[in-house]
Formats: C-alpha cells, structure tokens, sequence
C-alpha cells in the first residue's frame, strides 16, 4: 500500500464539512453527551484537556458537576452526539471579571474548523457578559492550542511545562448580543426540525416491515 494514500485523522478532518454540525449552548439536559463526549477523548487527549492522566471515574464525577448556573459551554454536535465543546468559568466570586475557558474536540474531527467556531463563540459569550480577561491553560507541548489561541490574538506565556494563554475580549455592544440571541435561535430552530424529521421518518414503514394490506373484497 502506498504510504502516501495512507488516512489519517487529519487529512480525514480536511475533507469534513461543518453544514452538518450544530452549534449551541448545552444546558442540564446534555449532561449524558458531555459525558460521552469527555470519556470518548483517547489518553493523550484527556491529558492535553486537563494537565493530567484523567481516568473515567474522574471524568464522570467532572461532568456531573460541570453543568453548574454559572458556567457556559458551548457544543459542537453531530446529530445527537457531542464532539466538540468550549468551557466558560468565572474565577473567583459571581460577578467576577475574569474566566477561565478549556476546549476538547472529538479527535477525528479536529482541524477541520470546530474549534475556531467554538473559541469565537465562547470569546464573544464572555464579552456579551462583561468578563475582561479571559485564561486557558494547555500543556507547553500543545501546539494546535497555542495556535489556535494565537489566532484570536492570545497572549501566551510559558512556565515549565504548561502555557498559558491571556484573551482581553471587546466590549459589548447591541450587534454582539443580537448575534448570540440570533444563533441560539438558529440552532433551537434546527433542533426542532430534526426532531420533526425523525418523528416522520419513525412512523415510515422501515426496510423489511410489512406494510397493511387492504381486506379482500
């Protein structure tokens, strides 16, 4: 076999769209696919994503809690599955002008565009809220990250082996919250026609089902 034609998770990624993907806020009622989506991460992933070897009791309590009132996570979905989120926290008190934010996407589809469309959509949530500085940690070694951060104009320092980076979002204004009203409209939209699609496609005769016949006459 020709090394070259050989697939890889990222040349698999390039030929993905994102027409398909859905992106919204999670709430409450998400927490099954946060769950899924955070034991799916393979090892090296989990470490990227919290600093540490992550076991799945640990990612099971973790997503447990995370949901909380005073956190934002924005989602990538595929259909019913997570594969991509952006996690938004205050630090310190609840009216706290500064956050923290972390990223994990589903390894196949990593550098196809999900985490651009995330860390924008997280980047204008906190602007929309007033934080003016915003944290993310990654291991020193975590080049996609950097860059990633790098590309919404980060400030990144490095200590040993972790680098942080520093975001200062914009102030609000009426266009930015009109536009995060406008999305979360746009998927809620989407979610209800895809829940009316399968409600059709669920009372359609499936393959090999015996359709009624009509009583001789």
């Amino acid at each position: 076999m020709d090394p070259h034609s050989q697939s890889t998770p990222e040349t698999r990624a390039e030929s993905r769209s994102l027409d398909d993907i859905v992106f919204r806020k999670l709430n409450a009622t998400d927490h099954a696919a946060f769950e899924a989506h955070l034991l799916a991460l393979d090892p090296d992933s989990r470490r990227s994503r919290f600093g540490m070897t992550a076991t799945d009791a640990f990612l099971e309590q973790y997503a447990a809690r995370c949901i909380t009132l005073n956190a934002i996570i924005h989602g990538a979905f595929l259909g019913e599955e997570l594969i991509g989120a952006a996690e938004m926290r205050p630090v310190g008190d609840f009216i706290a002008e500064e956050a923290e934010i972390a990223f994990s996407v589903r390894q196949d589809w990593r550098n196809c565009g999900i985490g651009s469309v995330l860390f924008a959509r997280v980047l204008r949530s906190a602007r929309n809220r007033g934080f003016v500085r915003l944290y993310m940690s990654c291991l020193k070694h975590n080049a996609p990250m950097r860059a990633l951060a790098r590309k919404f104009s980060a400030e990144i320092h490095v200590e040993f082996d972790e680098a942080v980076a520093l975001v200062e979002p914009p102030r609000q204004t009426i266009i930015s919250l009109l536009r995060e009203v406008f999305d979360e409209a746009s998927a809620f939209t989407a979610i209800a026609l895809d829940w009316q699609r399968r409600a059709i496609l669920g009372r359609e005769p499936r393959n090999g089902d015996v359709r009624p016949q009509k009583p001789a006459a």
